[in-house]
C-alpha cells in the first residue's frame, strides 16, 4: 500500500483520510473505525483483567475492565470497541503449550465472560500475539500468573506477568522472579524482572539481584544495577562499587554503576558520601570513554549528593568553556539538580554560575542551562529564564524557558513542610526492611 500512496499522491498534499484510502485500495481492509479510535481520538485501552474458575461447573470466568473510560452526563467516553483474542494455556512436559483461543468483542465498560472448558486452564494470554496498542493489569491467581511468566509463548505476555507477581510484593513473588530470572531467553522479560525485583523490599529480592549481577547480556546488567539503586544497603553499595572500580565490557552498564553509587550514598548510607566523591573524582580525572559517556555519569553521582557543598564545587568545575561538550552540558543540568538542600550561600554561587552562561547563544547550552535552571526554587531561577526567553531568537528555546518558569513558580507555592515529610517517610521505609525480610521468612514458614 506505501506504493499506492506514494504514486497516487505524488506532488500533492496530503491527509490521514488519503492514506486509509490508500490501504483499503490496496489491501481491501477498511481501517477507519481503527484510526477513529487510536488516531483522531487519540489515547489507548487500559485493560483490568480478573480470571476465576467455577471447579463445580468447569467454567472459567474472565471480567475485563476499560479503566480509562470516563464518565460525562451519566454516559461513559472514551471506550474502545475492539475484538481482541484471548488464550487458555495448558503446559505440556517437554512441548510447546496448547494455546486454546476464542475472541472476545469488548466495547463496554466492563464484561464478563464464561467459558465452559474440559479441564482447568494453566495460565490465561490476553491479547494472543500482542497487536493491539494497550495497557494490561492482571488480578488473578498466584499460580496462573507464573505459569504465564514461565510458558506463555508470547514475551509481552510474560512481561505483564512479571508486572502482575511484582506487585504481590512477598517471598513467594521473590522466589518466582527469580526463578523466572534463571530460566527466561529473552533479554527484554529479564529487565522487567530486575526492575520488579527492585521495586520489592526485601532483602532476599537484593539477593536475588546481585546474584545475577553478571548475566551475560548487558542490557540486564544494566537493568539489575539500576534495580538494586532502590535497594539502599551495604550489599547494594558493595555490588556497585566493585563495578565502578573493575570497571565493566559495556559503557552503559558501568555508566549506571557509577551514577547508581551517588544515588545510594543518601539517607543510611550518607556516611559513604566521602568515599564515594574520591571514587568519581578519580573517574573524572583518569577515565575517558565513548561520547564522555563515563565521565557524565560521574557528575550525575555527584549531583545526588544534594547537601555535599564540595560536589557543587566539582560539577561546577566543569561547568567552564573548553570542557568536551558532552561533559559540560551534563554538568550544566547537573548543578540545578544538585541546587535542592544546598546552603544559601552555595545556591548564590549556582546562581551566579548560571548567570554567567545567560549570554552564552548556542542551542544545547541553552537548552542545558534551562534545564537546570528548572530544577531551582529560587526567584533568580525566574528572572534569569525570563532574560534568555527575551533576549534567544530561536523558537524553541524560548518556549522551553517559559514553560520552565511555570514549573520553577509552581515549586515556590509548594508547602516545603510536606517534601520534609515525604524524605522522613523515606528513610522509615529504608530502616524497615530487615524487619519486613524477617517477617516474610515467618509468613514462609
Amino acid at each position: 500500500f506505501i506504493h499506492t500512496f506514494i504514486n497516487k499522491n505524488a506532488h500533492k498534499t496530503v491527509e490521514t483520510i488519503d492514506l486509509l484510502r490508500a490501504i483499503e485500495e490496496s489491501t481491501g481492509y477498511n481501517l477507519a473505525p481503527l484510526f477513529d479510535q487510536y488516531v483522531f481520538r487519540g489515547g489507548h485501552p487500559d485493560f483490568k483483567i480478573n480470571y476465576s474458575w467455577d471447579s463445580d461447573n468447569n467454567l472459567a470466568i474472565v471480567t475485563i475492565k476499560q479503566t480509562q473510560a470516563k464518565e460525562k452526563d451519566g454516559k461513559f467516553i472514551d471506550l474502545f470497541d475492539l475484538k481482541i483474542p484471548l488464550a487458555f494455556g495448558y503446559i505440556k512436559e517437554g512441548e510447546n503449550p496448547v494455546l486454546n483461543k476464542v475472541s472476545l468483542k469488548l466495547n463496554q465498560l466492563e464484561q464478563s465472560f464464561y467459558f465452559p472448558l474440559q479441564d482447568k486452564p494453566d495460565f490465561i494470554s490476553f491479547d494472543v500475539g500482542n497487536y493491539h496498542l494497550k495497557t494490561v493489569k492482571l488480578e488473578y491467581g498466584f499460580t496462573e500468573l507464573k505459569n504465564q511468566l514461565n510458558h506463555d509463548p508470547d514475551v509481552v505476555s510474560r512481561i505483564y506477568g512479571a508486572i502482575a507477581i511484582g506487585k504481590k510484593g512477598n517471598l513467594e513473588a521473590v522466589k518466582a522472579l527469580e526463578s523466572a530470572l534463571e530460566k527466561e531467553r529473552f533479554w527484554g522479560v529479564k529487565v522487567e524482572i530486575a526492575k520488579q525485583l527492585g521495586q520489592i523490599k526485601l532483602n532476599q529480592a537484593r539477593e536475588a539481584l546481585i546474584a545475577h549481577i553478571s548475566s551475560k547480556d548487558a542490557k540486564v546488567r544494566r537493568a539489575i544495577v539500576e534495580a538494586l539503586t532502590h535497594h539502599k544497603n551495604e550489599a547494594s553499595y558493595q555490588a556497585l562499587k566493585n563495578i565502578v572500580i573493575n570497571g565493566d565490557a559495556s559503557y552503559y552498564v558501568e555508566s549506571s554503576a557509577i551514577n547508581g553509587l551517588g544515588k545510594l550514598t543518601t539517607g543510611s548510607l550518607e556516611d559513604k558520601q566521602e568515599e564515594v566523591i574520591t571514587l568519581l573524582e578519580q573517574i573524572l580525572t583518569e577515565k575517558s570513554g565513548w561520547n564522555e559517556v563515563i565521565r557524565s555519569s560521574a557528575i550525575m553521582g555527584l549531583s545526588h549528593l544534594k547537601t555535599n557543598e564540595k560536589a557543587v564545587d566539582i560539577i561546577a568545575k566543569y561547568t567552564a568553556l573548553g570542557i568536551p561538550q558532552p561533559l559540560r552540558l551534563t554538568a550544566i543540568r547537573s548543578l540545578g539538580s544538585i541546587a535542592k538542600g544546598q546552603k544559601p550561600d552555595k545556591l548564590t554561587f549556582i546562581l551566579e554560575k548560571f548567570e554567567s552562561m545567560v549570554s552564552e547563544t548556542f542551542f544545547l547550552t541553552q537548552m542545558a542551562l534551562i534545564g537546570g535552571l528548572s530544577h531551582l526554587e529560587d526567584a533568580q531561577a525566574i528572572i534569569l529564564l525570563t532574560n534568555l526567553a527575551d533576549t534567544t531568537p530561536d523558537g524553541r528555546v524560548k518556549r522551553r524557558a517559559e514553560e520552565s518558569i511555570e514549573q520553577v513558580r509552581g515549586k515556590l507555592g509548594k508547602d516545603k513542610t510536606m517534601k520534609d515529610l515525604q524524605q522522613a517517610i523515606d528513610k522509615l521505609k529504608e530502616e524497615n526492611q530487615d524487619l519486613q525480610s524477617r517477617l516474610a521468612k515467618l509468613e514462609a514458614k
